[in-house]
């Protein structure tokens, strides 16, 4: 091959690259025009797009405005009112700072530009593919004007590798959706191809703007609740935001917004902690819902890593981490897993048990209001349910105590049924998730140690009886409790493993353990000894042999893997957050809680059915297993009677 001579590349060319890396989509034009648009001071929004943007991109706004002398140079590349000089980027409070956004997309579209500040002339520029037009005077109100046409129209090749118009218009109104939860103070609109997509005026509450934007799952979101110690805790980074209970998942984590001093992020380097703090909470493969805001000092986060801004580095990025999923399991301690029952379906899972047992005990039912027909009247089909007997004016505004239903007999099965009566115990997908459970002989509920110490707020139960063997029947205050007697009894002892699980004492090798390890690894052995020997791992001089490990591994072949992946997260968090001994200990408790646990198709006696109940109180998540399957549903007193036509 020939050598070419190095040459000075011209500035349509200088140009072009660079809108390569700012101008990725039309999805990015908008987010560059948006961010300026707030930092312009506007309180008022509109983007408008026409065939996914690709044909057209108006976003006009009612901010500062640019005065005419300045519009020449708006379209400079680096040319910005935003810094001063290098040390500025040191301590960024704007969205904006670069300067190439508006050069960027002129290189590579039809570019006009409309500006008017208040009490001054209008005025108006045009850059057609880098080539740049002169000033002149246009009639507009107070704000800016931003036109886009035909983007990548004259690079083909760039135009080629672009998503179809329909994927581009999803983009876009995910843009303008993330902006419009940072910025509830902005009035925000959103044409597609002639048709209003969004409009959400500005409001005060930012719990408004949740529902403008999400629509009625809002109202589920539960607010953010970082403990009280994280206040006294070093550093100024603070958490806030909505985070939905373990009943709301996605499939995907496109509803993860991260927000970092107002500024949209890419939740990636997020996912790690919201799934740690959710832990056990979700089923395996879901994710939550989240609307998460990170403020901190300015001068504590860096914006200028990343082309299109969308990644951010974090100076204390562990302690930021650890705070926020401090933050969701604090949250989340109270709230139940699960989904309410719905009107036409009673039997639905434990939404919220806050209430301790002399609460429900003495709690007063206010009176129900008849409706016009029951839910038994509306299902029934024959002519005599076309006629209902009213209620009584004393059964309507005074609700009598109902009885507590206890067991005759320490019964295991309800009576009539098959003396041995068989349930699936589980689905496919969770005999794959509990393997490890139909190894080792179970253990009695009574043969475990009890525990007195109340962490969670439950009803007291009284068990009634089993069904199918599985499924423990109970009562509790005015409502029929049926548990999955494994899934619960698996997450006590899961909870209680996990707990005891602080010391890794160390066992010395007879014959010291052959590792292969690459000189890196052997590096971080090096600098890490200290923390290794805590973990219960001894490494010879030359880090080449291990002579002692932890007891909680012992004969165990997840040790080589285990070693591996703590090495690796020791030199990415400098041992800050090691997730390696977080998921071994996880793994660890997750195989001895399913193996002993009692299984489904296990005969129970009442009284370890009642210490099962007992032992709900003593776990901080008694409503999901570990695998986030619920493990409680529950059917009303009023639902009952409402089904069997008892309240008219």
């Amino acid at each position: 091959m020939e050598r070419t001579p190095i040459i000075q590349l011209d500035e349509a060319t200088i140009g072009r690259i660079a809108a390569g890396e700012v101008v990725e989509r039309p999805a990015q034009v908008v987010k560059e025009l948006v961010e300026n648009s707030i930092d312009a001071g506007a309180r008022r929004i509109r983007v408008v797009i026409e065939n996914g943007g690709f044909q057209r991109i108006l976003i006009e706004d009612d901010g500062h405005g640019i005065p005419p002398e300045e519009l020449p140079l708006a379209i400079n590349r680096h040319a910005t009112s935003k810094l001063r000089n290098s040390d500025d980027l040191a301590s960024i409070n704007t969205l904006g700072f670069r300067g190439e956004a508006l050069a960027a997309v002129g290189s590579v579209s039809k570019l006009t530009i409309r500006s008017r500040q208040t009490g001054a002339d209008g005025a108006v520029i045009e850059v057609v593919n880098g080539n740049v037009g002169s000033v002149q005077p246009t009639g507009m109100a107070d704000g800016t004007s931003i036109e886009v046409q035909e983007i990548f129209a004259a690079v083909p090749a760039r135009m080629a590798f672009q998503r179809r118009p329909t994927t581009e218009s999803a983009a876009v109104v995910d843009v303008v959706t993330a902006y419009t939860l940072a910025h509830p103070e902005v009035n925000f609109s959103i044409e597609v191809d002639g048709r209003t997509t969004l409009t959400s005026p500005s409001v005060e509450q930012p719990e408004d703007r949740l529902f403008d934007v999400l629509g009625g799952i809002s109202e589920r979101l539960i607010p953010l609740k970082p403990p009280s110690g994280d206040n006294q805790a070093p550093g100024d980074e603070r958490w806030r935001g909505w985070i939905s209970p373990p009943s709301i998942d996605r499939g995907r984590t496109d509803d993860i917004h991260i927000f970092v001093n107002d500024r949209s992020v890419a939740a990636t380097d997020f996912l790690q902690s919201i799934r740690r703090g959710y832990h056990s909470r979700l089923m395996v493969g879901r994710h939550p819902m989240c609307v998460l805001f990170l403020d901190l000092p300015a001068e504590e986060v860096d914006v200028n890593v990343h082309p299109t801004k969308r990644e951010v580095r974090l100076r204390n990025s562990w302690r930021v981490l650890e705070r926020l999923e401090r933050a969701i399991a604090h949250t989340l301690l109270d709230i139940p897993t699960g989904a309410p029952s719905a009107p036409n379906q009673p039997l639905g899972a434990v939404e919220r048990m806050t209430e301790t047992s002399t609460e429900l005990k003495e709690r007063i039912v206010p009176p129900r209001v008849p409706s016009s027909q029951p839910s038994w009247m509306t299902a029934a089909t024959s002519v005599q349910s076309r006629f209902s007997q009213p209620i009584s004016p004393s059964e309507s505004q005074h609700e009598r105590p109902r009885p507590v239903s206890t067991s005759p007999t320490p019964q295991a099965t309800l009576p009539g049924m098959d003396s041995n009566p068989i349930a699936p115990a589980l689905s496919s997908e969770e005999r794959h998730l509990h393997r490890h459970s139909n190894h080792g002989d179970p253990v009695s509920p009574m043969d475990e140690p009890a525990h007195s110490d109340q962490k969670t707020n439950v009803p007291v139960m009284e068990p009634l009886a089993q069904f199918a063997d599985t499924y423990i029947l109970a009562q509790g205050g005015d409502e029929l409790f049926i548990i999955d007697q494994h899934a619960l009894h698996e997450r006590i002892r899961y909870e209680r493993l996990r707990n005891e699980m602080t010391s890794w004492e160390a066992q010395n090798l007879i014959s010291p353990l052959e590792l292969e390890l690459s000189p890196s690894q052997i590096q971080i052995v090096e600098g890490y000894r200290e923390l290794l020997t805590k973990l219960g791992l001894e490494f010879d001089k030359e880090a080449r042999r291990l002579l002692s490990v932890p007891r909680l591994l012992i004969g165990d072949e997840r040790l080589h893997g285990f070693i591996r992946d703590l090495l690796t997260d020791l030199s990415t968090t400098e041992g800050m957050m090691l997730d390696s001994v977080e998921r071994l200990q996880d793994d660890i408790a997750f195989m001895r809680s399913c193996r002993g646990a009692v299984k489904a198709n296990q005969r129970l006696e009442i009284a370890e059915m009642r210490r099962l109940l007992a032992d709900m109180s003593t776990i901080h998540n008694p409503w999901a297993c570990v695998h986030g399957r619920p493990t409680v549903l529950r059917m009303g007193i009023n639902e009952m009677d409402d089904h069997f036509g008892r309240l008219g």
